[in-house]
C-alpha cells in the first residue's frame, strides 16, 4: 500500500505540472526508455565480449596444457623405450646405455636406475656429492612401484623441485618386477632448452604450470619456480576438483587479473593463464566508455530538443488559453489570431469558429430567456392558482373524509345501541319465554323438549353473534376502560380462538389518547389484527403501544408468511389493500403516518404514529 501511495503522490504531481514539464517530460521518459533499452543491448553485448575474453583465455590455458600432457605422454614412451634398450643389455653395460639414450634425446634432466626394493643403483647423469636422489621415499614414487606399466606422477612437495614437472617410472620387464624400475626426471628447462610451448607475454599474458599444491613448476617470461601461485587462494578448488575455470582477483594493492585455469589429463596441476583486467578487457571497457559518453551526449541534445518542442506547443496553446479566458469572462467580441497550419492553428480556427456562434447563441438566448421569462411568469400565475385549489380540494376532502370517519363511527354507535336495545333484548325475551314453556310441559314431552333446546342452542348462537358484532362496531371497552384495554381485549378475542399468541407491551401514560385519535388508532389496530388473524399464519404476535409526549406509537409485528407492501400501495380489483389504504388515511387525517416492513417468510411490522392533537 506504501508503494502504491508513492506511485499516487507521483502521479498526481505529474499532473500538477505546466503543459511544457508535461511534453518535456513526456518526450525524456520516451528517449530514457529508449536509451534504456539500447543500454540494456549495450550492456549485454558488452557482457557478451567478457565473456568471449574469459573464453579465449580459457582456451589458451587449454591449448597450453594439452602441449604439456602431449609433452609427458611423449617422454613416457621415451622412457619406456630406453627401458626396454637397456632391459635388452647386460646388466653391467645398463649405465653406458642410459648415458646414450640421455646426450642422444636430451629430454631427461635425470634418469635414475631403480632396484626392485626402491633403492638407486646409478643415475645419469651422476648425482652431486652423497645426497641421493631425493624422491626416494616420496609416496607417489613408491605407488607407482607398486605397477606394472609406465606411471607419470607429480611428487609430494617436501624438497626442492627446481622445476620438476612430473617424473615418469617405467618398470625394466613389465613380466619380472625382478628386474627393477628406471625413472625419468622432467623439468621445465633441461641444459638451456625450453620444453614447454607457452604463451609469451608479449600483451601482457603470462602463463604458469603449478602442481597440485599451486606452486609454480615453470612459467613464461624470467619468473623463478617453486613459489606458490599469488592467485591460489582462487585456484585451489578448481586444482582440487580438475575442472576448468576462469575467475577475476581483486587485488588490493595492484591491478586486478584475470585468471584462467586448465587441469592435465595426465597427471594433477594444470596451466594457468592471467592477464590483467584492463588489458583483457580493453575492448568491453572502451564500449562502456563510449557508450557513457554518447549517451550523456545524445540525452543533453534530446532534452534541448524536447523543452524547445515543448515551448513551440506551449506558447500558441497559451494564447489559445488567454482567449478562451477572454471569452469565459464575456468577450466574444475580439477574434482569436493564431497563425499557424497545424493541428493548433486548426483549433484556433475552430476556436474563433465558436466564439461566433457562441456569440449568435447567446444573443438568441437572451431572446429566448427574455421570452422564457414571460412565459414562466404566466404559467407560474396559473400554478399558482391550481395550487390554491389544490389545497382548497385537499382541505374539502380531509373535512370529508373526516366526516365520513365521524359519520361512520356514529353509525357504528347507532347499529350497536339498536342491536343491544332491540336484537339482543328480543332474542334475551325469547329464550325466557322458552325457558317458561319448557317448564310447563309434562314430564312425557320428550320431543318439545328436545325441540325447545334446539331452538334455545340457536338462539343462545344468535345472541353471541349479535353480541360480538355490537362490540366490533363500538366495543365498551374502548368507552369505559380506555384505548390499552380495547386493543388487549380485541387481539385476545381474535387470535387466541386461531392459536396464535400475543404479546401486549404499554408504555406511558395512556390517559392522554382519548376521543377520535384513540378511535383511529383502534380502527387501525383491528385492521393490522384482522390481517394476522386472516392472512399472515403466524404463530406469535406482538402490540406495542407506546404514549410519547406527543404522539402514540404503536407496533404490530407477527412472525407469519409476510407480504410484498409495494404490491398493496395501490388496492387490487378484488378488493385487496383496502383495509391498508384505509389505515394510511385514517393516520394522514389526524397529520400521522403508517409505516409497513415485509417481505417472503420475514414476517410484518406495521408502525403507526399519530400525534394526539
Amino acid at each position: 500500500m506504501g508503494q502504491i501511495g508513492i506511485v499516487g503522490k507521483a502521479v498526481r504531481g505529474f499532473k500538477g505540472l505546466s503543459l511544457r514539464f508535461r511534453i518535456a517530460g513526456g518526450v525524456l521518459a520516451g528517449l530514457v526508455v529508449l536509451f534504456s533499452l539500447f543500454g540494456f543491448l549495450a550492456i549485454r553485448t558488452i557482457n557478451l565480449s567478457i565473456d568471449v575474453a574469459l573464453e579465449e583465455r580459457l582456451r589458451l590455458a587449454q591449448i597450453s596444457a594439452a602441449s604439456v600432457d602431449e609433452l609427458l605422454e611423449h617422454t613416457a614412451r621415451q622412457l619406456e623405450r630406453t627401458a626396454a634398450f637397456v632391459a635388452a643389455g647386460s646388466t653391467e653395460r645398463e649405465e653406458g646405455q642410459a648415458k646414450q639414450v640421455y646426450e642422444l634425446l636430451s629430454e631427461f634432466d635425470l634418469i635414475v636406475r631403480l632396484s626392485p626394493e626402491g633403492s638407486v643403483l646409478w643415475t645419469v647423469p651422476p648425482l652431486a656429492g652423497d645426497t641421493g636422489w631425493p624422491f626416494t621415499e616420496d609416496a607417489a614414487v613408491l605407488a607407482a612401484l607398486g605397477r606394472t606399466e609406465t606411471s607419470i606422477i607429480a611428487p609430494a612437495r617436501r624438497v626442492l623441485a627446481d622445476g620438476l614437472i612430473a617424473i615418469m617410472i617405467s618398470p625394466l620387464d613389465r613380466q619380472d618386477r625382478a628386474a627393477g624400475w628406471l625413472a625419468g626426471e622432467l623439468r621445465a628447462a633441461h641444459s638451456d632448452i625450453n620444453l614447454l610451448s607457452l604463451p609469451g607475454n608479449g600483451d601482457s599474458v603470462h602463463a604458469e604450470v603449478v602442481d597440485a599444491a599451486g606452486y609454480i613448476v615453470a612459467e613464461s617470461g624470467d619468473g623463478v619456480p617453486d613459489r606458490p601461485d599469488e592467485h591460489v587462494g582462487i585456484l585451489a578448488p578448481m586444482i582440487a576438483s580438475r575442472r576448468p575455470g576462469t575467475a577475476i582477483h581483486k587485488v588490493e594493492d595492484g591491478a586486478d587479473h584475470v585468471i584462467a585455469y586448465y587441469p592435465f589429463r595426465s597427471h594433477p596441476g594444470g596451466v594457468v593463464v592471467e592477464q590483467t583486467e584492463d588489458v583483457a578487457f580493453v575492448i568491453p571497457q572502451e564500449m562502456q566508455r563510449t557508450m557513457l559518453v554518447y549517451g550523456i551526449v545524445a540525452l543533453v541534445i534530446a532534452s534541448v530538443g524536447a523543452w524547445l518542442h515543448a515551448h513551440s506547443v506551449v506558447v500558441p496553446i497559451r494564447r489559445l488559453t488567454g482567449a478562451a479566458a477572454r471569452m469565459a469572462s464575456g468577450d466574444l467580441d475580439s477574434p482569436i489570431a493564431v497563425s499557424r497550419d497545424d493541428e493548433i492553428g486548426e483549433l484556433a480556427w475552430r476556436f474563433d469558429e465558436m466564439r461566433v456562434r457562441l456569440k449568435a447563441s447567446l444573443e438568441e438566448s437572451t431572446r429566448w430567456a427574455e421570452e422564457l421569462e414571460h412565459r414562466v411568469d404566466d404559467r407560474t400565475r396559473e400554478v399558482e392558482g391550481k395550487n390554491l385549489e389544490l389545497n382548497v380540494l385537499s382541505r374539502i376532502r380531509r373535512q370529508l373524509l373526516a366526516k365520513t370517519i365521524s359519520a361512520q363511527e356514529e353509525e357504528r354507535k347507532r347499529l350497536a345501541r339498536e342491536l343491544h336495545d332491540d336484537s339482543a333484548q328480543t332474542l334475551t325475551a325469547v329464550l325466557m319465554t322458552l325457558k317458561t314453556a319448557e317448564d310447563a310441559l309434562p314430564a312425557a314431552s320428550h320431543g318439545a323438549r328436545k325441540a325447545i333446546d334446539r331452538s334455545r342452542s340457536q338462539l343462545e348462537g344468535a345472541l353471541r353473534e349479535i353480541r360480538k358484532a355490537i362490540m366490533d362496531l363500538r366495543p365498551s371497552a374502548l368507552d369505559d376502560l380506555g384505548l390499552a384495554a380495547a386493543v388487549r381485549w380485541y387481539a385476545e378475542e381474535h387470535l387466541r380462538p386461531r392459536g396464535i399468541k400475543v404479546d401486549l407491551e404499554i408504555g406511558g401514560d395512556e390517559q392522554r389518547a382519548t376521543g377520535a385519535a384513540a378511535t383511529a388508532i383502534f380502527r387501525i389496530v383491528q385492521e393490522a389484527v384482522n390481517n394476522v388473524a386472516r392472512h399472515s399464519g403466524a404463530r406469535r404476535a406482538r402490540i406495542t403501544l407506546e404514549f410519547g409526549a406527543e404522539a402514540v406509537l404503536t407496533v404490530i409485528e407477527d412472525d407469519g408468511d409476510g407480504f410484498d407492501p409495494e404490491g398493496f400501495r395501490q388496492p387490487k380489483e378484488s378488493g385487496r389493500g383496502l383495509g391498508l389504504l384505509g389505515m394510511r388515511e385514517r393516520a394522514e387525517l389526524f397529520g400521522g403516518t403508517v409505516e409497513i416492513e415485509s417481505g417472503a417468510g420475514q414476517g410484518t411490522s406495521v408502525r403507526v404514529r399519530i400525534p394526539y392533537a
